[in-house]
């Protein structure tokens, strides 16, 4: 039977990345029982130096501190493609999961990926959904060079964090490597400001949510009114990090490919108690997405599938509009929507 767990469990993947297959297949069960009974994990032993972070760390900050008429020079599209900044209190993820709530309280900057949109998805919708050029702010000067460096390490990280995944299901470790051709993933750095004036009842710096994609890995601030998950009890305990460690949780879509056998966990960003509502909070989550037209199915073939087959964007796309129109009913994603979470 997997572990109980009442907190998130911290586990070292250094052997992973260094050592044989005994020393791969340890990481891996300490994972599967992570995944199978709480969704989330902390990890250290990554290799990702902390002075990464804090590069980044620095130019977001600041960004965040220009006068908002400057920081909305590089806003959000209005195609709703996550992209640019997205001002202070403008989506709702508990909508998400159909639960009507005031607006977030946090404000963020986003972009996707790199590489250059495939020939496949070239001219198509998918191309304006998930490809859609990055938007970059003349200040500060370093803020681009330092996003797009933190993203390819996030994104080498999430891919082997997927082949321990792999491993973890009684997979080959490259299994899941011929859904990832030209990933989908978007990185998103959230502050959550100082509360000046009290929350609404029910307001949240984020809302109860679970993520959509495969794999998040975070990196926020602890201090108080931080990231909190939902345990078996339905009780909510508070995440505290070790230093320069990550956060790792699955999403409804990895979730939806081990036919439920994984859990994509509730999680929620809470408010600071009032004696510490002056002070803000800095996240920034790497939303880990497979190909635009990677098929999701159920990897056990023994198993009876819960779920039919689905193509990722389609899927990804409808749950994102209701977190970003605040809506609990939204029609079919149109070709110029694109993805958007936060942590």
């Amino acid at each position: 039977m997997p572990q109980k767990y009442d907190s998130v469990p911290v586990i070292d993947v250094g052997p992973y990345l260094s050592g044989d297959l005994d020393q791969k297949m340890q990481v891996a069960r300490q994972i599967r029982h992570a995944c199978e009974e709480i969704g989330f994990f902390s990890i250290v032993g990554h290799g990702v130096p902390a002075e990464a972070f804090e590069t980044l760390r620095k130019e977001l900050m600041a960004f965040f501190e220009l006068p908002e008429s400057d920081r909305e020079k590089v806003r959000q599209p209005s195609s709703g493609v996550s992209r640019g900044y997205s001002s202070f209190a403008n989506r709702a993820l508990a909508y998400s999961m159909g639960d009507v709530t005031p607006p977030d309280l946090q404000q963020s900057y986003a972009m996707g990926p790199i590489d250059p949109c495939p020939v496949s998805a070239v001219g198509t919708p998918a191309e304006a959904a998930f490809f859609h050029p990055n938007v970059w702010p003349d200040q500060p000067p370093g803020l681009r060079l330092a996003f797009e460096s933190y993203y390819r390490r996030m994104e080498k990280l999430a891919h082997q964090v997927l082949r321990m995944f792999a491993l973890a299901l009684d997979l080959d470790e490259h299994h899941f490597d011929g859904a990832l051709k030209s990933p989908t993933s978007a990185m998103r750095a959230i502050l959550y400001p100082a509360q000046l004036t009290p929350p609404e009842p029910g307001q949240l710096r984020a809302g109860a949510h679970t993520d959509y994609g495969t794999l998040t890995v975070l990196r926020g601030d602890d201090v108080p009114g931080g990231l909190q998950v939902r345990i078996r009890d339905g009780s909510w305990v508070d995440v505290h990090p070790e230093p320069d460690s990550f956060v790792c949780n699955i999403g409804d879509l990895m979730m939806r490919w081990t036919n439920d056998r994984w859990l994509s966990n509730m999680h929620r960003v809470a408010n600071p108690p009032p004696e510490h509502a002056h002070v803000q909070r800095l996240s920034v989550a790497f939303f880990h997405n497979p190909d635009f037209d990677a098929e999701i199915r159920c990897i056990d073939p023994n198993a009876a599938a819960l779920y039919e087959p689905v193509q990722f964007g389609e899927y990804y796309l409808s749950k994102h509009l209701k977190a970003q129109h605040m809506s609990t009913s939204v029609a079919p994603a149109p070709a110029t929507e694109s993805q958007t979470r936060s942590n």
